[in-house]
């Protein structure tokens, strides 16, 4: 005798694999638009929130030291080899084509328009953005969150909006330290390893040098410092029970914010070039 689920499928209609398909790749197609929508309503709700920022200036001071002055090492170090290695490569590139008084040049475009904002972006989204995930989830595994709102405080008010802001504050200054640093990097090198004199250097960092080079890298790292801000907090809502689940929100808050970096870094260079 046949067993229930054997008498379901051969009463299957014909056209039920055809519509669990659909179904599916339906479901695929809208998850993803889903999302958006949600990220976007989440950030429209957060900045309405901005008006309550000056009643506790505290909590902003307080993410700005945890983000920037904290991450200055971090910075530092990988800076200044972003630097070195720019010329080193940019040597390697033109050596013979243009004369090595023009490595100032390569080395000052590359990094403030490119790997000054994008580097330093994707480092602080490995440790910004996973620390913030693994706060909020871990606040979100104890209640906390919950308890929050019974005491009626705004838990986007009191954590989402001084994170975020932080972000937007935090990384351009961070991203300027980094410019500096990878342009001290680059000149150890020419000078040290390639015999270029430090005037020639300045000459030739100096050649070129465009305010508006400035603008982009200031306004990809006003974007960026918001969007590892912003994907760790909502990762952090998101996080699952238990250490595992917190851990998986932080891994996919790095993972979001790198993405998104990524993408964001071609549409500014696309619109304002």
């Amino acid at each position: 005798m046949p067993s229930p689920q054997e008498h379901a499928r051969r009463e299957e209609a014909p056209g039920a694999p055809l519509s669990r398909f659909l179904n599916g790749l339906g479901a695929l197609a809208l998850g993803p638009v889903e999302r958006l929508g949600e990220s976007v309503l989440l950030f429209l709700a957060i900045l309405r929130r901005l008006p309550f920022l000056f009643r506790g200036p505290g909590l902003l001071l307080e993410q700005i030291a945890r983000m920037g002055v904290a991450s200055i090492p971090l910075v530092l170090v990988i800076s200044v080899f972003i630097g070195a290695v720019t010329a080193v490569q940019a040597r390697y590139q033109f050596h013979g084509l243009i004369p090595d008084t023009y490595l100032g040049t390569a080395i000052a475009k590359f990094v403030i328009i490119e790997s000054g904002p994008v580097l330093t972006a994707l480092v602080l989204a490995g440790r910004v953005g996973a620390a913030i995930a693994a706060e909020i989830g871990t606040l979100k595994e104890k209640e906390e969150l919950d308890a929050m709102t019974v005491m009626d405080l705004d838990p986007l008010r009191y954590l989402a909006l001084p994170r975020l802001l932080a972000g937007f504050i935090a990384v351009p200054l961070l991203v300027v330290f980094s410019c500096l640093c990878a342009l001290i990097g680059g000149w150890l090198v020419a000078r040290f390893s390639f015999g270029l004199t430090s005037q020639a250097y300045v000459q030739g960092t100096r050649f070129l040098f465009s305010g508006y080079d400035v603008w982009v890298g200031l306004v990809k790292a006003v974007c960026f410092g918001g969007v590892v801000a912003f994907t760790g907090f909502q990762e952090g809502l998101r996080a699952g029970a238990g250490a595992r689940g917190v851990g998986q929100a932080a891994m996919k808050a790095v993972v979001s914010a790198c993405v998104w970096i990524l993408v964001l870094d071609f549409l500014i260079i696309f619109m304002l070039y």
